[in-house]
């Protein structure tokens, strides 16, 4: 059994660092317990728990969510809720961060938006047994928009959006590096399958979600209360 849990965590190695991440998010949340990102640690913990689970389903029959033996790997519907909570959190972040009434405004429209396209794709689609492609690609490219609008302002009020003592500066670098190829890697292994085995896409994939955790791990040890924000 305990051979077993090694294979998986070294076959699925992006998962440690999730843990890692939570763990650096407890470590140093005395410098942001207070500010817009006090539930962040929740939003780890969750996603930890989530991409886990949907690996043991995919590799463990014995979990499925279904009954039937067809559907045994599916676990489509954990990562369709995860989305929607994950967009939502981040959505919220920056609408708090940024003082720009009308920026606030555009990220407050936009975020209404996505919430009734994730509505109108559990009409088309089926929540439990497909990933919501374009509703995530869709997610994606707001969210980037809004890590957009906080650097605007940062440049604007602080003159750079260097801020290497800022916590929210390595968090929204991390955001950057994997949203603005996540959408194209997704979309891509939907439409061409074959394509996402050739160029071991899940792979990029994978390290891209490393890279980003990495950059949240450095911006708990670097970030300093006095320059949240």
């Amino acid at each position: 059994m305990i051979e077993e849990i090694f294979d998986l965590l070294t076959e699925n190695y992006f998962i440690p660092v999730y843990f890692l991440t939570f763990i650096g998010s407890i470590a140093r949340y005395n410098r942001y317990f207070d500010t817009v990102l006090r539930f962040f640690p929740i939003l780890i913990a969750y996603t930890f728990l989530n991409e886990l689970l949907g690996v043991i389903i995919r590799n463990y029959p014995d979990f499925s969510l279904f009954n039937n033996l067809e559907y045994s790997e599916y676990n489509f519907i954990l990562y369709n809720i995860f989305s929607l909570f994950f967009f939502g959190f981040f959505y919220r972040v920056y609408w708090k961060l940024i003082s720009n009434e009308r920026y606030k405004q555009w990220i407050q429209r936009m975020s209404i938006t996505i919430l009734l396209i994730y509505v109108v794709s559990c009409v088309f689609q089926n929540p439990f047994d497909t990933d919501f492609y374009y509703a995530h690609a869709l997610g994606s490219w707001v969210l980037l928009f809004c890590v957009a609008l906080y650097f605007i302002e940062k440049k604007r009020d602080k003159g750079t959006i260097y801020q290497p003592k800022n916590l929210v500066f390595w968090i929204s670098i991390g955001l950057i590096i994997f949203y603005t190829i996540f959408p194209f890697i997704f979309i891509i292994g939907y439409w061409d399958y074959d394509i996402w085995k050739k160029f071991n896409l899940r792979t990029v994939l994978r390290v891209l979600i490393v890279v980003m955790y990495s950059l949240f791990i450095t911006g708990f040890l670097k970030g300093r209360r006095r320059n949240f924000g």
